[in-house]
């Protein structure tokens, strides 16, 4: 115990004694939270080029439901399951992140759209003189005809814009080809209506949106602040490679590290002191950076950072992304020569795992090529774990698969790192 405590208190003279490293391990990654948080309070990107995963509960038996299917499929912007389920259904799925997008097409919706198109152009019809079409039907007009759509709770204003934008066009050609069908119907070859002053076509068929969550807590958006913080959060704490690996090569390169292994005691009791020294920085790290999303960056008129009900739960989150980070930074200062060699690596794969774990992107708008390799990105399962507990009011069952990837990760990097250097040696 004591040679665990003294190699923790030689770690944090060393860190301490390096005013620059502590700079870079602590301001910077504020500074980059507070910038891109700015800098990317805008849309990602354009939503129109993907194909969006899309849940259609058809419950029409008529040719709405099956014209909206197919104008769906052939707008090729939309990946679609059809599925008969409950409402209640549907909100648990999009709140699991199944799907983002949802629509249930209600029973007898294109009986009521025949019926309130019937009964538009029926008064039209009346209204220019043509008599012989008699009686109007009795269908409110003004009683709207709604299709239920759901987002996920991750969802940005503009994507919703642009999707509801999408379906309006598809509804609109529907309901343009059945006033036509119906006036023609109506009309006789040989007959020449003169209209008098065009009256704006009303809307037959709207969207309303249902919300999946039920609490305010649940209604969180993911803005700029709430994707950025935890984002860059977790990017800080891996970045803390450069610092860590340059410290056992630097040991390795004085002597230091022979020394050590001459000294009575097992060599993971000191490597143990120095996960504890560093995994205290990465702690600190994430205790600063919430306390920006909080205080600092609603004073440059950006939402303050809501970070749910659970404590414990960031605490586990922050632990084993903190583990995952110093396992990492053992494994690159125990495979690398040089102290170039491991800084270089260390950043650019850092950059790399950030970049398909979705720090700057979030997962879901990426291709799905480059899906596939975010679930091997340890920055993502991070990520994933704020954003279920400050965007979907988690708690800590909702958590553990990703605290416990994490755990997996560092038990593989440290194992690896120990049975590299017992090669290395023998």
């Amino acid at each position: 115990m004591l040679r665990l405590y003294s190699t923790i208190q030689k770690e944090i003279l060393i860190l301490l004694r390096d005013r620059g490293g502590l700079m870079i391990m602590f301001i910077m990654p504020m500074a980059m939270i507070t910038l891109m948080a700015l800098i990317q309070d805008a849309p990602f990107r354009d939503y129109q080029e993907m194909r969006i995963p899309l849940l259609l509960v058809n419950n029409d038996k008529g040719s709405l439901g099956s014209t909206i299917d197919s104008g769906l499929n052939e707008s090729k912007i939309f990946e679609i399951t059809n599925l008969q389920l409950d409402k209640d259904v549907v909100k648990q799925k999009m709140k699991s992140g199944d799907y983002e997008i949802a629509i249930i097409i209600p029973a007898g919706a294109s009986t009521m759209l025949n019926s309130k198109v019937s009964s538009f152009v029926t008064k039209k019809l009346n209204e220019v003189g043509f008599s012989d079409s008699a009686a109007i039907a009795k269908t409110d007009l003004n009683q709207e005809l709604n299709l239920e759509i759901l987002f996920s709770p991750e969802t940005k204003k503009a994507f919703k814009a642009s999707i509801l934008s999408t379906l309006k066009q598809a509804t609109s050609k529907i309901e343009t080809q059945t006033l036509l069908e119906l006036f023609n119907k109506e009309l006789k070859q040989d007959d020449e209506a003169k209209s008098g002053k065009a009256e704006p076509m009303r809307d037959f068929v709207n969207f309303r949106e249902i919300n999946t969550v039920e609490t305010p807590a649940e209604a969180l958006k993911l803005n700029s602040v709430q994707h950025n913080v935890p984002a860059w959060t977790i990017f800080g704490m891996f970045f803390i490679v450069i610092s860590m690996s340059g410290s056992i090569i630097r040991e390795r390169d004085e002597g230091s590290y022979t020394r050590i292994l001459t000294m009575p005691g097992l060599y993971i009791t000191v490597l143990g002191g120095k996960i504890a020294a560093y995994l205290l920085i990465c702690l600190i790290q994430c205790f600063l950076m919430l306390m920006v999303g909080i205080y600092i960056l609603p004073q440059f008129g950006l939402p303050q950072l809501v970070i749910g009900n659970s404590i414990p739960a960031i605490s586990i989150v922050a632990i084993t992304a903190g583990l995952a980070a110093t396992g990492y930074g053992i494994l690159v200062g125990t495979i690398f020569k040089t102290h170039q060699q491991a800084s270089t690596f260390g950043a650019i794969s850092v950059i790399i795992l950030a970049a398909l774990g979705g720090i700057w992107v979030p997962v879901f708008v990426m291709p799905e090529s480059i899906k596939i390799f975010a679930e091997f990105s340890p920055l993502y399962w991070g990520l994933s774990a704020f954003h279920k507990l400050f965007l979907n009011e988690g708690t800590i069952k909702s958590i553990l698969p990703y605290a416990f990837k994490l755990v997996l990760f560092f038990v593989f990097t440290l194992s690896f790192a120990l049975l590299y250097t017992k090669n290395n040696r023998s």
